[in-house]
């Protein structure tokens, strides 16, 4: 309770059951997206904690640092600092190392990298100022474990992701700054529904050992833990959020009719 939260890519998805989970504990929180009129949706539908002036929302593309440095100036102006840091912005684009367009490489890693490394970088100093922070970076099990056919550069973005959430977790420990990462398999947001017929999605389900794919919520409150002082001796993880999924070798089932 209590705490300055910034959640990035918060108006959707991951990181806008994040902020649900954040404000029924009580904590002010800035949300950010790049899509203006989500923005203000998600403030109208949360008229009562913006009059309260625990929920605000300012439009940003973290992969710039012009974005950046106002959604810094914003956040201290408004919060006066962030105690907790969670990047869940994020693009996803299909295609393998030979059919994929530059741009699409370009996009992914500027949102999905560039954009973790901006905003760590801004809010960083003022968490080693008071010594104490945490960051939970939005991961996939795609970067976690070889996964996604035709999916090469997204998951090279969340492998990217991982080990500099570790890097960081070595690099400011020391000072009480801990980070984490979540790496969830499919997930019911829009950016996995857009496009997937019901086959695509009874097929990550089939897959799974509880036969069903994530809701948001159950990422969220991995996120709200991992930025909790339950967690506190949890740092440099990278969390399978997965239902299972990772513990499975690959190997098909082995119903034998005869034992020798």
């Amino acid at each position: 309770m209590n705490k300055r939260v910034m959640i990035t890519g918060g108006t959707s998805g991951i990181g806008r059951a994040a902020m649900d989970t954040f404000l029924r504990d009580g904590d002010r929180i800035i949300i950010t997206g790049k899509t203006e009129s989500l923005g203000q949706k998600v403030l109208s539908e949360n008229a009562e904690a913006v009059a309260q002036n625990k929920l605000y929302y300012l439009r940003c593309d973290s992969g710039k640092q012009d974005d950046v440095d106002c959604l810094y100036e914003f956040a201290m102006k408004t919060l006066g600092g962030v105690d907790a840091l969670v990047n869940s912005a994020g693009v996803f684009r299909n295609g393998d190392v030979a059919s994929s367009p530059l741009d699409e490489f370009d996009l992914q890693f500027d949102t999905n990298v560039k954009g973790v490394f901006l905003v760590c970088k801004a809010f960083i100093p003022q968490m080693l100022e008071r010594k104490t922070g945490t960051i939970v970076n939005v991961s996939s099990i795609s970067g976690l474990l070889g996964s996604d056919y035709n999916a090469a550069v997204y998951c090279a973005t969340k492998a990217a992701i991982n080990s500099l959430t570790k890097s960081m977790a070595i690099d400011y420990g020391r000072y009480g700054i801990r980070a984490n990462a979540v790496c969830p398999t499919a997930v019911r947001t829009r950016m996995f529904m857009t496009g997937s017929t019901e086959e695509v999605v009874q097929s990550f389900a089939g897959i799974n050992p509880l036969k069903r794919i994530s809701e948001p919520e159950e990422v969220a409150d991995v996120i709200f833990y991992l930025s909790s002082e339950k967690s506190s001796f949890l740092n440099g993880l990278c969390i399978a959020v997965d239902g299972g999924i990772s513990a499975w070798n690959g190997q098909p089932g082995q119903d034998k009719t005869e034992n020798s």
